[in-house]
């Protein structure tokens, strides 16, 4: 990978960060050049229901890195609708005695 690829992917790595929230985790970035002309970028997120994995594909890294942003609040709210649904997964707190 070259160092344009690598500033791409940290530069990515800080825009997605506040989209995806305090909860998700975004835990590596990769870029893929599967043939000419073509892009893939996968996410791998770590998600209250475990490792989630996000993959892009296009024509370029910009519309690759556009379709990823765009995508982000979306899985942020999908994780706080698991929150609300399967509950098991929230940490039990002891109730405190008045």
């Amino acid at each position: 990978m070259s160092d344009a690829d690598d500033r791409f992917l940290e530069t990515l790595a800080r825009e997605l960060a506040p989209l995806l929230g305090p909860r998700i985790r975004l835990a590596g970035l990769d870029l893929e050049r599967p043939r000419d002309g073509w892009v893939r970028v996968v996410a791998l997120l770590d998600t209250s229901g475990g490792h989630q994995r996000l993959v892009e594909e296009g024509d370029s890294v910009t519309s690759v890195a556009a379709a990823l942003l765009e995508c982000a609040p979306v899985e942020r709210l999908a994780d706080g609708f698991r929150e609300i649904v399967e509950p098991a997964s929230i940490e039990r707190r002891t109730p405190v005695s008045r």
